[in-house]
């Protein structure tokens, strides 16, 4: 089976990156984790669980997936519209601004509706092909938060080639 998943992620990879984007550069970063990082990844979200319980589900999601993606949006300079969609009077003052906490910024809207694209492009193409792939916001942060990607913004997208089980 893991020939199956890793031509999907594969296939999801080609999705994401080929999705239509505001112009012609791309900031999305695609990652598919290996066994070991996606083990790491587990165990930081156990680690988190601590403080917040839905780690713990969300360590068990990505535990029995048969792989993990991540997909982000890395750093990034504004679009130049200058259309305030981002908080700033312009995208001058948005390039001036460095915010750092788990999810660094601030992010440009055009590029963030980039980033959506390119994830709805990647669950389409797993969906066509009968498999399941979530979005997972906390796994991305625990990931971010260990280091596994260097992107402003990450999610993490479990692939299953399961079972029709639920896991929420």
């Amino acid at each position: 089976m893991d020939n199956g998943v890793d031509l999907i992620a594969k296939l999801m990879t080609i999705s994401a990156t080929t999705a239509p984007k505001a112009e012609d550069l791309s900031f999305v970063e695609i990652q598919p984790l290996d066994e070991a990082e996606k083990e790491i990844l587990v165990e930081e979200l156990f680690q988190m669980a601590e403080e917040d319980e839905e780690y713990s589900h969300i360590g068990e999601i990505i535990s029995e997936s048969d792989k993990v993606m991540l997909l982000g949006l890395e750093e990034h300079p504004p679009f130049g519209l200058d259309c305030k969609a981002c908080g700033f009077k312009d995208c001058l003052e948005f390039s001036k601004v460095k915010t750092e906490h788990i999810f660094q910024g601030p992010n440009c809207v055009y590029r963030i509706l980039d980033l959506g694209i390119a994830i709805g492009s990647a669950l389409k193409t797993a969906d066509a092909h009968n498999v399941r792939a979530d979005i997972l916001i906390k796994a991305g942060l625990a990931a971010k938060h260990i280091g596994l990607s260097t992107s402003n913004i990450v999610m993490a997208v479990p692939i299953y080639i399961q079972g029709s089980d639920s896991f929420f």
